[in-house]
């Protein structure tokens, strides 16, 4: 199996791989030859495309390392369930993963599914390097959850600040109704009011995206002049469409989405009415090959990864994977869950080819880069 082969077997089979029956080290996870983190994720779901992405950059940087002879000579190894974007599912599978021996977690997503699991981590103090959830209420540091992304309330405030810059103070807020839509509408009206933005309407809608209609029909009574969009990729899609049709020919007046809501879904899906969609992204660009941790990325996918995979997202998965392997070697050669909690709390602010991440005890958010880009009338990103 070559190098490319092996991050896209690691995908599509992780979920299916056992440990291997050998007797138990001493720290759960750790073997003579590897340390085996776990991972629960929704491949299979309306942010599935998403999560691969960041999943294969987190691989291509673990491969990497395993191609150098690993950390203190063990390959790092991660074992992944499928939770199809539930919460209820994604306890069950920390639990699974508990059970069955893993080190810790990485890389796991959702807002819902991150929260969830906080408890277990608390309780167990079970680390977890990397959430794709921006959250507030994820981000406690009680929990040994250490973020490598922005906050969403970072990502809106941006947003908010960007448009009243520019005179667009008259504000729509449309947030799915579930812990990650109705936390970023909090941020949004405390953005608005740090910035002297109007909301002149929030708007919730069901998370399955069956009550479209209603929600173009409500931005368009508001009469907003710019859309903050908290929702799925499909139901950002499906709003450009629907508004165009019912209201147009203006189009949904100039729309706003998080970093997490796939761009490339968006245009594939809308066409040319994704053109002028701003995105907020919590890394530096995949192809901005001035920055030392985009160049390193770029090597490392390009010989263990998916070549055509050159997104934010893996990114952002890439410098997971280097902020683990960090950790485990200050760890020195006989890793434990407390040393490398420990190890990452010690960080105080390290910078990662230029982008910095900062921990502390009383601090595991990470980071707070924010840049901001527009999808283009081809598809790609410009910014």
């Amino acid at each position: 199996m070559d190098r490319r082969q092996f991050v896209r077997s690691s995908v599509a089979l992780g979920g299916a791989m056992m440990l291997s029956p050998m007797a138990r080290a001493a720290e759960a996870g750790v073997f003579a030859d590897k340390i085996v983190f776990g991972q629960t994720v929704g491949f299979d779901s309306v942010w599935g495309g998403l999560y691969k992405n960041y999943t294969n950059g987190l691989l291509a940087g673990f491969e990497q390392v395993n191609a150098q002879g690993g950390v203190a000579g063990r390959k790092l190894v991660v074992k992944r369930l499928e939770d199809n974007y539930l919460p209820d599912k994604a306890v069950a599978n920390v639990k699974t993963l508990m059970q069955e021996g893993v080190f810790g977690l990485v890389c796991m997503g959702g807002t819902g599914n991150t929260i969830a699991a906080l408890p277990l981590l608390e309780q167990y103090r079970l680390p977890m390097v990397g959430a794709m959830t921006g959250a507030t209420a994820a981000r406690k540091a009680s929990a040994p959850l250490f973020h490598t992304r922005a906050s969403y309330a970072d990502e809106v405030t941006k947003m908010v600040q960007h448009a009243t810059t520019i005179g667009l103070k008259r504000v729509a807020v449309v947030y799915q109704d579930n812990p990650f839509g109705s936390g970023n509408a909090d941020a949004a009206k405390a953005a608005a009011s740090k910035f002297g933005a109007q909301i002149v309407a929030l708007i919730p809608h069901n998370a399955k995206g069956d009550d479209i209609d209603m929600v173009v029909d409500k931005i368009a009574a508001a009469n907003p002049q710019t859309t903050l969009l908290f929702t799925s990729p499909t139901s950002v899609a499906d709003m450009l469409m629907r508004y165009q049709t019912k209201h147009g020919p203006v189009p949904l007046p100039q729309p706003w989405i998080l970093s997490v809501t796939t761009p490339k879904t968006v245009f594939e899906k809308a066409g040319t009415l994704a053109h002028g969609v701003a995105v907020t992204q919590v890394m530096p660009g995949p192809n901005v090959r001035t920055q030392p941790l985009v160049r390193a990325f770029r090597e490392a996918n390009d010989k263990f990864g998916d070549h055509n995979n050159q997104t934010y997202e893996a990114v952002e998965g890439f410098l997971t994977a280097r902020v683990i392997v960090e950790g485990l070697r200050a760890c020195g050669s006989n890793p434990t869950r407390e040393a490398f909690i420990q190890a990452l709390e010690g960080f105080g602010t390290r910078d990662f080819g230029g982008v910095r991440v900062h921990y502390d005890r009383n601090n595991h958010a990470g980071l707070d880069y924010v840049d901001v880009t527009m999808i283009g009338s081809n598809g790609h990103l410009v910014g």
